[in-house]
């Protein structure tokens, strides 16, 4: 009896090892998600700098934030409407490991330059990009200098192959603990809206953000296309 308890034990601590070795085998790696990161850098390059009636000109990301974010692409631009005379900036990051995207989201971000968060304006709305609903988190910051107060208006998701369009840090930070999600990393989008005198509508906001994130439909449809994660 012994001898077959002995021998049961074998065998199921060899099953456990079995098991163990294949998934690690099945585990996609940093070479599995290659073609993927590839893909993804050309499409954020090819983000217009023009389109419609907005024209844009490229601002120098801080070596701080690339030191922190180690991006496989980024874009940070700043636009304006020839017609409206309406400006915005666009933010667009992705990083190639999830949790490099952990420590890098509007209420860390923005308090960390002097700005201090509306928090009961926080928000999820829905866009149309596209022809088609996007959610978003709409963040709003405060600064007070000289004799003005400014606000600062933020539109911010994210984009994981799999996991879609999250809008919260929550997300992230699972898919960082995921071994199977973190070799294909995570995206970043932010449409920041300065308007240090006056205030725009509701309506006006989306108007803004929608205009700016309609030529972004194909960058957002790869950076979150679930073919990747198979």
């Amino acid at each position: 009896m012994l001898k077959i308890q002995r021998y049961l034990s074998l065998v199921s601590g060899m099953a456990i090892v079995g098991l163990m070795a294949t998934e690690f085998a099945y585990r996609p790696s940093a070479a599995d998600a290659s073609p993927f990161h590839a893909e993804a850098a050309n499409a954020i390059r090819s983000i217009p700098s023009q389109f419609g009636p907005w024209q844009g000109s490229d601002i120098a990301v801080p070596t701080s934030a690339q030191a922190l974010l180690k991006p496989n692409a980024i874009v940070s631009r700043s636009y304006s409407n020839r017609e409206t005379g309406q400006q915005a900036s666009l933010v667009v990051v992705q990083c190639r490991d999830t949790r490099d995207m952990a420590g890098h989201y509007p209420p860390i971000c923005y308090p960390g330059q002097g700005w201090t968060e509306s928090a009961d304006e926080r928000r999820i709305v829905t866009l149309t990009v596209a022809d088609r609903p996007l959610r978003a988190t709409r963040y709003e910051f405060k600064r007070s200098g000289f004799d003005r107060e400014r606000t600062l208006v933020v539109y911010n998701f994210f984009a994981m192959p799999g996991k879609g369009l999250p809008t919260d840090m929550d997300a992230i930070r699972r898919a960082a603990a995921d071994y199977t999600a973190r070799p294909f990393g995570a995206a970043q989008f932010q449409v920041v809206l300065t308007n240090p005198s006056s205030r725009y509508t509701a309506e006006q906001e989306a108007v803004i953000v929608q205009s700016l994130l309609d030529p972004l439909s194909p960058v957002v449809d790869l950076l979150s296309d679930p073919k990747w994660s198979r």
